[in-house]
């Protein structure tokens, strides 16, 4: 594969800003650093990022982005 460049945070907060419309009712988002904890959380328990997403109502591509930023440190 490619050399692919780097994600930052304004990226990932781009995205989420795209894939992100509303809160769910009654549900209350903490925002990107709640993401990365959420989905690093979900990973250790053996969760995959598709079911992490579709669980919280989010595009899978932007749960990919925010594993691979996690990766990349």
């Amino acid at each position: 594969m490619g050399d692919r460049r780097r994600l930052s945070r304004e990226d990932l907060e781009a995205m989420r800003q795209e894939f992100v419309v509303g809160e769910r009712a009654g549900e209350r988002s903490g925002g990107l650093d709640d993401d990365l904890h959420q989905l690093r959380r979900s990973i250790r328990l053996g969760v995959s990022i598709e079911d992490w997403a579709r669980a919280r109502g989010l595009a899978p591509s932007y749960a990919r982005a925010l594993r691979r930023y996690l990766d990349q440190d």
